[in-house]
């Protein structure tokens, strides 16, 4: 079962040329942007817009709260339901995102894990702001050593989470991980990119446009609504240097900088990352007939 996955690096142009495709195969989109994933997070994240939702329909964005955590395996199990759901109703599923361990969760599998269960991530929360995340690695490690060996000491999310899959389940994450599990899914890979002069030009601009549509509201709305500065959400890139600007750290022209900067950064790790995957065919995202050169080689592999 092949499933139409654009990939890329950010600011490349993947939710436009994805619109586009969709609409001429009759589809539905399922983003894989662990960032695009939170609400209230609207234009630092370069959601879609209304416009762009009136078009087509979007699915795994806005839905999970700013200060929850989602993982790898909640997306893949999250993006399945939603694959079956849009074939149910003879339509074709694309998806498009640039989270290369989302991707990689989708079809390359992990064992089967738990849900997070909110009551005892709280606990443990309130454990950890009480005794200190030494405390808590030291009771990991007694309880899975080989786990704990794995990690860093101050590795907080994965000391949290073997705390959690052993208080709900009773057994070591250690021994509940390790082996790979065959995807129902096959991707076919539309890989976009740009000269990276052109794609760095465009993270500036796009991040200028961010300021001059609203973000420093945006990130002061969150933080009124109570938001914690250390969420994971809110540690995104672009927020993280807003939010130290707000605090007196550094001047709003150095955040808007280290903001540029860490984006240019992050884009390089995307290209490197998908660059590894074999099967990817790469297209010139500002082609002007890159959709039809897509749908020609989508329509010769037969994947709709």
């Amino acid at each position: 079962m092949h499933l139409l996955t654009i990939v890329g690096p950010t600011s490349v142009g993947k939710t436009a040329v994805a619109i586009e495709l969709t609409l001429r195969i009759a589809g539905e989109i399922i983003s894989a942007d662990s960032r695009q994933i939170y609400k209230y997070l609207d234009i630092g994240t370069a959601k879609p817009d209304a416009r762009q939702r009136k078009k087509v329909k979007f699915h795994l964005i806005d839905f999970v709260s700013p200060d929850e955590e989602y993982s790898c395996g909640q997306f893949a199990r999250d993006a399945g339901h939603a694959i079956n759901d849009i074939r149910s109703r003879g339509l074709h599923p694309v998806v498009c995102g640039g989270t290369g361990l989302y991707i990689k969760s989708l079809f390359h599998p992990l064992d089967d894990l738990p849900r997070s269960d909110k009551k005892t991530k709280e606990r443990l929360r309130k454990m950890l702001e009480e005794k200190g995340i030494d405390y808590l690695y030291r009771r990991l490690s007694r309880i899975d050593p080989e786990w704990a060996q794995r990690i860093k000491p101050n590795d907080k999310q994965r000391i949290l989470r073997g705390l959690e899959v052993y208080e709900i389940t009773g057994r070591a994450l250690s021994k509940r991980i390790g082996g790979v599990k065959k995807s129902r899914f096959l991707p076919y890979y539309i890989g976009l990119n740009l000269p990276r002069k052109v794609l760095y030009q465009r993270i500036d601009r796009r991040f200028d446009e961010m300021i001059r549509t609203g973000l420093l509201e945006e990130i002061e709305s969150l933080l009124e609504r109570g938001y914690s500065p250390q969420s994971g959400a809110l540690r995104t890139i672009g927020y993280k240097e807003i939010i130290e600007y707000r605090q007196g750290r550094i001047v709003l022209d150095e955040a808007v900088e280290r903001a540029k900067r860490r984006t240019r950064n992050y884009a390089k790790r995307q290209i490197t990352w998908f660059s590894k995957i074999p099967g990817i065919v790469w297209y010139d995202a500002d082609a002007p007939n890159v959709i039809e050169i897509i749908l020609k080689n989508v329509h010769k592999a037969r994947i709709v």
